[in-house]
């Protein structure tokens, strides 16, 4: 995140009560600076870790430095429980509040494991919706065991990702750059893999890229996609009120493919092979040299 970019907003809108950041793909940036901005201006710090579960910052999990954070359990998460999530904090208020939204209304509370006393929750059942967002104990049946496998998955899908890098970056280095991650981050779960092409494919080749890709099997999809939902320009519900350049530069060429769990060592091997040559074919057809 670019820090004297985040201050001047801060700055010019002085009624910014929150900052949301979301750890996309599970990169965390420099949390600190962020916390240290967000006291300077007194913005609440939120953290959306949907991406990040298991990641360590500082060696302490992701979502410690907001005054709460998201975890997501929807579909291609480190825990699927198909659709779903939690909400951590160590605020009693927001606690309580959450808890009643989820559905503890009159005294249901009291079956929570995990909430604050019952001081916290006030007159907040009488007061506040119940939207009935309760985990349900089948969702939660399925995540359980999952959590118990958390480390071996980690271990396993970073040993995979440090392979393909290399043999990514050894062979077409020249022409990709692969993001580096933020030097206090101890922990990481490559369960993905981003990568920016070079500024020498222009919009024409990133899309033969992507087709040549997609004819091999292998999806790759480009974050600046005019379709792609992590693309600012497809968020009308939020619409970016200044120019943001330097971001649409950046997902102009910004890549992302997933790595699988259930796949075999070997089929990684294949998917450096289909990323590598495809990058090959789009330079010859345009007569770039490599």
């Amino acid at each position: 995140i670019d820090l004297e970019d985040m201050e001047l907003k801060l700055k010019e809108n002085p009624d910014c009560n929150h900052v949301l950041i979301s750890h996309m793909r599970g990169k965390l940036a420099d949390m600190q600076a962020i916390k240290d901005l967000c006291d300077k201006y007194d913005a609440i710090l939120l953290e959306d870790c949907a991406h990040s579960l298991g990641v360590r910052y500082k060696d302490q999990h992701s979502g410690h430095m907001g005054v709460a954070c998201a975890v997501s359990s929807q579909s291609y998460k480190m825990i699927n429980s198909g659709e779903g999530g939690f909400l951590l904090t160590d605020d009693p208020d927001i606690a309580a509040k959450t808890a009643v939204y989820a559905g503890a209304y009159e005294a249901l509370s009291g079956k929570h494991v995990t909430v604050p006393s019952k001081e916290a929750f006030k007159d907040y059942p009488k007061t506040i919706p119940n939207y009935s967002l309760r985990m349900s104990n089948l969702a939660a049946s399925v995540i359980r065991p999952q959590i118990k496998t958390l480390d071996e998955r980690i271990a396993k899908y970073n040993a995979r990702y440090e392979t393909l890098q290399k043999n990514i970056e050894a062979r077409v280095g020249d022409h990709l750059t692969i993001p580096k991650l933020t030097p206090e981050v101890t922990t990481m779960v490559h369960d993905s893999m981003q990568f920016n092409l070079d500024s020498k494919f222009t919009p024409e080749m990133i899309e033969d890229f992507l087709k040549e890709c997609g004819d091999h099997g292998l999806p790759v999809e480009l974050f600046g996609h005019k379709s792609n939902a992590r693309n600012f320009i497809n968020w009308g519900f939020a619409p970016a009120d200044c120019p943001l350049p330097k971001t649409a530069d950046m997902l102009s060429r910004a890549c992302d493919v997933r790595m699988p769990l259930m796949w075999d060592d070997e089929d990684f091997e294949d998917m450096a092979d289909v990323i590598v040559e495809s990058i090959e074919t789009v330079l010859e057809e345009y007569g770039v040299s490599a």
